[in-house]
């Protein structure tokens, strides 16, 4: 009996799956050449700077270490977040040392900043300039600002060198405000970089596939 069956079993043998109908082949193609342009183009999408949506140039007031007024509007220096304007850090008065060093940078001169949308109290976020020089980048650059996102490699510098907020221990702004129920601020709204490229070929995968 048991060599009748060794017998049967080595004369089966599993059927080959079926195969794939022509239509069948396109579609799956197609789909696999799609997805490669989709990630080709979401690269090239997020590579790109994003343009600005506004620009303001003038005499600024300085509010505090990050935000600005130019011609009654508030702007809020991008990707950087500093000391409250009542902050102390220690012993030392941080807030104002930090309103203090944006005004010596921007000495007087006109400012231009470039707006890249607003923030939930509907004010500019915008990367702002003296000439050549990046007023957001700077603040990092001197210590009297932290680093959301951008300008990261001029805090880590900051940090090693000690200067301004890193010469010693701090709370964050952040950190700051929620302590002294001040509402926090929206640093950095994260804006939606999808192309509308990518999502028109998204539906129409999507109802390609539930055609199948």
């Amino acid at each position: 009996m048991n060599r009748e069956y060794r017998s049967y079993r080595r004369r089966w043998r599993r059927p080959p799956p079926a195969p794939r109908s022509f239509g069948r082949k396109v579609v799956d193609y197609s789909l696999m050449v799609i997805f490669f342009v989709l990630v080709a183009l979401l690269a090239a999408k997020l590579s790109q700077p994003k343009a600005p949506t506004q620009s303001l140039a003038g005499k600024a007031y300085v509010i505090d270490g990050d935000t600005l007024s130019i011609s009654g509007n508030h702007i809020r220096l991008q990707g950087i977040d500093a000391p409250e304007l009542d902050q102390s850090c220690g012993a030392n008065a941080c807030g104002k040392a930090a309103r203090q060093t944006l005004v010596q940078l921007i000495q007087g001169k006109p400012v231009r900043c470039d707006g890249h949308g607003h923030d939930k109290y509907n004010r500019s976020l915008a990367v702002c300039f003296i000439g050549p020089i990046n007023l957001n980048r700077a603040m990092v650059e001197a210590g009297q600002a932290i680093a959301y996102g951008d300008y990261r490699d001029v805090e880590l510098q900051a940090r090693r060198d000690k200067k301004g907020l890193w010469s010693g221990k701090f709370e964050t702004p952040q950190d700051w405000r929620r302590e002294h129920e001040q509402v926090p601020e929206a640093l950095q709204p994260q804006p939606n970089r999808a192309p509308d490229l990518i999502d028109q070929f998204v539906g129409w995968i999507r109802g390609l596939v539930g055609g199948l």
